[in-house]
Formats: structure tokens, C-alpha cells, sequence
């Protein structure tokens, strides 16, 4: 823990060496997300206003112990998490500023930190991913708990605890199953040979489409992902939202979501670019580009996502049957998460 830490440090000085020299036409952002996934929104923010980003990308955990580290004098002006567990652990620890106004607001209530600290900017679900040619549609798992079914037994590949969005669904489940329900299927799954064999989802997508495993957790933009695969013969994938009967506890919906950075340099640059994650031209982006939900009604979702789900829409999420989980719940749950995960050593 001592070495990560002044590895930490040691980039955390890099860095404000980089940006040492900042003006007012930039913004800081540090993201959790991918650069693919994240670029394109910047890409259209800078043409929109001229504003310089300097983007530092990352594991969200690490960047945000970046930021506390830094705290009262950041480096960064926004942070981006892929989820919003990472979000609240950082509001909890006094990291981000309070910024509300009607542009903000006009994003769900359950997408967005109550006190205005974080706003949502795009949605996914948990889903399994199956391969058509190995297990027929029809006679896939349906809920959590058929996977546990012996016949499954080594099929099921799933991304170890590294992963962040691993970690933020079973946060999900301890709080709607209590910790002793979810500890005992996440073991039944061990028990059952699930082949933790990465950190990466698309690790996974693409281990599932070549046969390698019947099926895969994902969350759910993997899919459309795969159905773009260059390779025509590695598109022979589906889709399952588990536990969407009824009396069923749902799928968990999350969402990646950003923030200002207490003490941000460049305050005013970005309050536009919070403004503009939750604008029609930024979640049209990330419904068309990423296959996410938006979180704006007034913006669809996008069409291959609805239709994969059987939905006539506008919205996927309504169409979801959601696990009882409010989001900012899972900051104060993610220790006693990484404590289990590490318990059944989930690695």
C-alpha cells in the first residue's frame, strides 16, 4: 500500500508539472473511462467552445485518490467515474464542489448526488452475454441464480475484482440482498467454475463470441460492441437482461457520471463542460456512439439498443425491471465490498 501511495505522489507531481503552466482557455479533466468512450464528447466540447481539455485517463479509484491526495489544491478541475460507487466515495470524503442548476436538474433525481455534488451522464446495465452458436437462447440462464445450475459448470467467464463495474454490481447486490445472500451465490459461482479471466469486459466479449465460454457478465454495451466486430464470424452473440420477471429483483442500471473538483483552477470552464455532458448534444453522443442510455429523457435510446431488448421505447431503462438500488449508496458499500470480494478471493 506504501509503494502505490508514493507511486501516486510521484505521478501526481508529473502531472502538475504538465499542467503546470494552465491558462484560462483549459480544463483539467481526469477520467475513469476509456479515452475512446470519453473522446468523441470532448472532441465536440472543445470545437463547441474553444476551451483546451487536457485529459488524463485512468483506473477511477487511483485517479481519485489522486485527487484526495492533492486536496485543497487539485490538478484536476473535473472528475470523470465509469460508476457512480467511485463518485460517492469521494463526495463522502469532501472532494467535489456543490453544482446545481436547471441543466442539471433536468437529469433524473436517482441519476445524480442529491446534494449536487455529481451528476449521471450516461447509463448501462449488467447483462450476460451468450454465444448462439454454443447455448440456444431459449434455454440460457434467466436469473442470477441460474447460473449456479451445475450445467453451467466452467462455461460463465466474468471479470475479476479490479474491475470497477464488477465491484459497483455486487455493492448493488449487498444492498438488496444483504451481504450473507450475496457472499453465498457469488460462491456458489466460484464453486461452479466461473473463469475469472480478466479486467476487461471486452476481454470477456470477445472470449464469449470465440467460443471460449457459453457466456459472459458484461455490462450491456459490450453486446453491440461485438455486433460491430469487424470479423463477421465473431457476431454470433445475444443478449440476456437477467431476473426481468415478475416478483424479480432486475438488473442493476448504473451510471458513469462527473463532478468539479473542490478547488478546481478552471471553475468557470467547468461548469460549461458539466453543462454540456448533460446536454442533447452530448448524451445523443453517448447513446450512439457508446450504445449507452441516456439519461436526459428528452433524448432516445439508441435504436439497436431497443431493439435488442424488445423495447418500442423511447427510454430502455423503462423498459428494465431495476434493482431496488439507490446510487448513492454504493460509495459507503464499497469497502465492505472489496472485504468479501477479497474474502472469496475473486481475483
Amino acid at each position: 500500500m506504501i509503494k502505490i501511495f508514493r507511486v501516486i505522489i510521484f505521478l501526481s507531481l508529473c502531472w502538475m508539472i504538465v499542467i503546470g503552466n494552465a491558462n484560462a482557455n483549459e480544463l483539467v479533466v481526469f477520467s475513469g473511462r476509456k479515452e475512446p468512450l470519453i473522446r468523441p464528447v470532448i472532441d465536440l466540447f472543445e470545437k463547441e467552445f474553444g476551451i483546451k481539455v487536457i485529459l488524463k485517463t485512468g483506473k477511477s479509484a487511483a485517479l481519485g485518490q489522486q485527487i484526495l491526495q492533492e486536496l485543497p489544491s487539485p490538478s484536476a478541475d473535473i472528475y470523470i467515474a465509469k460508476e457512480s460507487g467511485s463518485l460517492e466515495y469521494l463526495r463522502i470524503k469532501g472532494a467535489f464542489e456543490i453544482y446545481k442548476n436547471n441543466l442539471i436538474e433536468n437529469i433524473p433525481e436517482k441519476f445524480r448526488a442529491r446534494d449536487g455534488s455529481w451528476v449521471g451522464v450516461s447509463g448501462r446495465s449488467r447483462a450476460l452475454l451468450i454465444n448462439t452458436e454454443l447455448i440456444n437462447r431459449e434455454a440460457a440462464p434467466k436469473t442470477l441464480i441460474d447460473l449456479l445450475d451445475p450445467k453451467w459448470k466452467g462455461k460463465i467467464a466474468a471479470v475479476n475484482m479490479s474491475n470497477e463495474s464488477l465491484v459497483a454490481w455486487v455493492s448493488g447486490l449487498c444492498i438488496a440482498l444483504g451481504n450473507m445472500e450475496t457472499e453465498r451465490i457469488l460462491k456458489g459461482l466460484k464453486s461452479n467454475q466461473i473463469q475469472l479471466i480478466t479486467k476487461s469486459h471486452t476481454d470477456i466479449r470477445k472470449a464469449v463470441a470465440r467460443g471460449e465460454f457459453s457466456m459472459g457478465l458484461i455490462n450491456h454495451y459490450y453486446y453491440h460492441l461485438q455486433k460491430k466486430d469487424a470479423d463477421s464470424d465473431l457476431r454470433y452473440v445475444d443478449i440476456i437482461y437477467l431476473d426481468q420477471g415478475p416478483g424479480q429483483r432486475g438488473e442493476l442500471v448504473n451510471v458513469s457520471g462527473a463532478a468539479i473538483v473542490k478547488g478546481a483552477k478552471n471553475r468557470e470552464n467547468a461548469k460549461k463542460f458539466m453543462n454540456f455532458l448533460v446536454s442533447e448534444l452530448a448524451q445523443k453522443l453517448f447513446a450512439g456512439v457508446n450504445f449507452e442510455y441516456p439519461l436526459l429523457p428528452s433524448v432516445a435510446t439508441n435504436p439497436d439498443v431497443l431493439s435488442s431488448m424488445h423495447c418500442e421505447g423511447p427510454s430502455a431503462i423503462e423498459c428494465l425491471r431495476v434493482m431496488d438500488v439507490n446510487l448513492d449508496e454504493l460509495g459507503a458499500q464499497l469497502d465492505s465490498t472489496m472485504e468479501l470480494l477479497e474474502r472469496i478471493d475473486w481475483r
